[in-house]
């Protein structure tokens, strides 16, 4: 049984970013969707809104009517609350497939393209997909987060879009390899850096599946890379297909020149090949989403795309869920939520607040992702908040289900550290108490900025 025969597929993680795009493109190809979580989010309040049955708590219960197919989440693990539906599979005689293995098979008779990297893959991705739809090709489209309603259309909702064209633009994982599941004829490679140490043993081993990944591609195939991120170079230069790179502080195919923040956003010109070929504009901030725009921008160049499409589409283009995402305001003040959760995204993230607000008093508050990447990257991320231009508030680490190992780490750490280095960092024991301290800062400030990849957009939302 494979995804294409299956009539009645079941999703065993639904409220998962990816799990739950494939059932959202799977209920559009018309097939019986349902799938079971261990806890409601935004995510699976969008799932039911969209008329996909979600169940919040996991029972073999939920197996029935039987599926034809289940499709999990590889962070299912045995450490799992459903972890007791997926030790069944096998026994009730139902096929099962991991997230990665039916974006593969979805893949596999269309011109993939896979978007792949540490951060950026996301905001790329969806780029793309809205260049492509723009452009009249009906792509499919699958990405890690969601949409702005700004972007939204009749086909392309939340985070997937099932068109009737050639091309299937994926966003790649690389966590626990799960990239090397599908083969895509395009790669885009956004940057590598030291991450998921709790499945990769370091850097190296990290180099190693990207290199397995990008090895992948067929003689024909089309590699699209950062020439700004050494790792990238190291892992990209030496494979046998076509090449392609892009950047802003080195040479590449294609450059982002003369890059200028402007009320609202910033804008570039654009040289392929040493010639200017046009002018862009962003709404969004950061030079990290300009390096964004290149890898999609000379994605849709070599897929034939004419530059006035992909000039408008961009200039539209919105931030996606929780990617520098205002989500509201308290008391007057602006509250970004945004996804960084990896040194180097905190970094620019820090950044592009500071230069999208200057002269502005800017509140940072950072909640730590897992207890072995906190313990991992201590130093990196010591050093990565401290370009927060005024205070900071850290809450305790978000404990990730079945991927926490009893490493002993805490906030309390990182916040011991940084006022060591002078930063003025508070420790609050959780997100009640970490909310307490914005209510009580807020009239100091004139923008809260919540970072991570937990439940604090969560609070964001709330405040």
């Amino acid at each position: 049984m494979n995804i294409k025969q299956a009539k009645n597929v079941y999703f065993l993680g639904i409220g998962g970013i990816g799990v739950s795009a494939l059932a959202r493109m799977l209920s559009s190809l018309g097939k019986k969707v349902w799938g079971s979580d261990n806890k409601q989010s935004q995510i699976t309040n969008r799932l039911i809104s969209d008329g996909i049955k979600v169940i919040i708590g996991h029972s073999l219960d939920n197996l029935e009517p039987k599926p034809d197919l289940v499709i999990y989440s590889e962070d299912v693990t045995r450490d799992s609350p459903g972890f007791v539906e997926l030790a069944r599979l096998d026994q009730l005689g139902i096929t099962k497939l991991t997230q990665a293995e039916a974006v593969g098979q979805l893949m596999d008779d269309k011109f993939g393209i896979g978007v792949t990297g540490t951060n950026g893959k996301s905001t790329t991705t969806a780029m793309l997909g809205l260049i492509l739809e723009a452009a009249g090709t009906d792509p499919s489209v699958l990405v890690g987060s969601l949409l702005s309603a700004k972007n939204e259309s009749e086909k392309f909702k939340a985070n997937a879009r099932l068109g009737t064209g050639q091309f299937f633009v994926a966003e790649s994982d690389e966590y626990a390899r799960k990239m090397l599941k599908n083969h895509p004829k395009m790669i885009v490679v956004t940057n590598i850096a030291e991450d998921h140490l709790d499945y990769y043993k370091d850097l190296n081993d990290i180099k190693e599946a990207f290199r397995q990944y990008i090895h992948s591609l067929p003689k024909d195939g089309i590699l699209i890379y950062n020439a700004d991120d050494h790792n990238t170079i190291e892992v990209c230069r030496n494979a046998s297909c076509h090449k392609f790179t892009f950047g802003i502080h080195h040479y590449a195919d294609l450059q982002a020149i003369n890059v200028e923040l402007r009320e609202g956003g910033q804008r570039f010109d654009l040289h392929l090949n040493n010639v200017m070929i046009g002018e862009i504009e962003l709404c969004i901030p950061g030079v990290f989403n300009v390096a964004n725009a290149l890898g999609a921008i000379l994605s849709s160049i070599k897929l034939g795309i004419k530059l006035d499409v992909i000039q408008r589409t961009l200039a539209a283009y919105a931030a996606i869920w929780r990617r520098f995402e205002q989500v509201g305001k308290l008391a007057g003040k602006v509250i970004i939520s945004d996804y960084a959760h990896h040194p180097a995204a905190i970094t620019a993230t820090i950044e592009a607040a500071k230069q999208f607000y200057p002269q502005k008093k800017i509140l940072v508050v950072f909640q730590p992702h897992h207890h072995n990447r906190t313990k991992a990257l201590f130093g990196e991320f010591v050093e990565s908040l401290l370009s927060a231009p005024d205070e900071l508030i850290i809450p305790e680490i978000f404990d990730v289900i079945g991927r926490e190992h009893g490493e002993q780490i805490s906030s309390q750490q990182l916040v011991e550290e940084l006022n060591k280095k002078g930063e003025r960092a508070i420790y609050a024991s959780d997100l009640d108490q970490c909310g307490q301290f914005i209510h009580d800062k807020i009239s100091k400030y004139d923008v809260v900025l919540l970072m991570g990849a937990g439940d604090i957009d969560t609070l964001a939302r709330n405040l």
